[in-house]
């Protein structure tokens, strides 16, 4: 009987010892939250438009072949920077980020021809060299990845110029300024210390512009303008360094 209670209580005296070496401490899960900067890189296709009209009541039927067009299919190299901040909640972060980026879409349309006793020409060009995005961010982490959708404001600078001759005459405009449009997107992340890894897809919508062409006396009655309307779509990756959280 007493070998059996000294078992007993050995038993019981040692069953903490060996629970405790059977529990594992939880590894860390990482933290999204705080500040970060980065770079990224990738490329730009244009899904861009620009074209001119012609109304005239002077110019009859040849008023038609004075109009062009140019539709964007350029795919570019683009580099940029960003800063942004990120707050999680269990599973959940949310954030706020901002970039601005090298953009290098240039593409042009030139015509001469002759049409009956007519001597035309025609040109429209269109440049684009810089975007910025300013943007929301909401996904979904499990660990040290991150699943996400994005979307905001977005910027970026737009040149555009054309020009129409009929043989003596000729009418030129030109419009260059930022517009302001918006994006929308997704990405995934991965963090492994203070640094992220990611790649990223935004579609890029900043909007049209309106531009008129200068008035030749010679016809009074005709009126020329342009339009362009900018839009693109970027794949990129990202390199962030997250500062630590407060």
């Amino acid at each position: 009987m007493t070998k059996f209670l000294l078992a007993g209580a050995a038993l019981v005296a040692l069953s903490p010892a060996a629970l405790a070496a059977d529990i594992v401490e939880p590894a860390p899960v990482y933290d999204w939250s705080g500040f970060y900067i980065g770079v990224n890189g990738g490329a730009a296709w244009n899904n861009s438009n620009v074209d001119s009209s012609v109304n005239s009541d002077d110019l009859g039927p040849i008023a038609d072949e004075l109009k062009g067009d140019i539709q964007g299919d350029q795919t570019v190299l683009t580099l940029g920077g960003l800063i942004g901040f990120n707050w999680q909640m269990d599973s959940v972060v949310a954030g706020l980020e901002a970039d601005i980026n090298w953009l290098d879409f240039d593409d042009d349309d030139h015509h001469h021809f002759v049409s009956g006793e007519n001597t035309i020409d025609t040109s429209l060009s269109f440049e684009s060299s810089y975007f910025g995005t300013v943007r929301g961010r909401l996904g979904y982490a499990a660990d040290n990845i991150l699943f996400y959708a994005t979307g905001g404001l977005a910027y970026g600078g737009v040149d555009a110029d054309g020009s129409v001759r009929l043989n003596d005459d000729r009418w030129s405009g030109n419009s260059s300024e930022t517009n302001w449009g918006w994006t929308l997107g997704g990405g995934l992340e991965y963090a492994f210390d203070s640094f992220i890894i990611g790649a990223e897809y935004l579609y890029v919508d900043l909007g049209d512009a309106d531009f008129d062409f200068d008035n030749n006396h010679n016809f009074p009655n005709t009126d020329i303008g342009g339009n362009v309307d900018i839009a693109f779509s970027v794949i990129r990756g990202t390199l962030k360094f997250k500062f630590p959280a407060f």
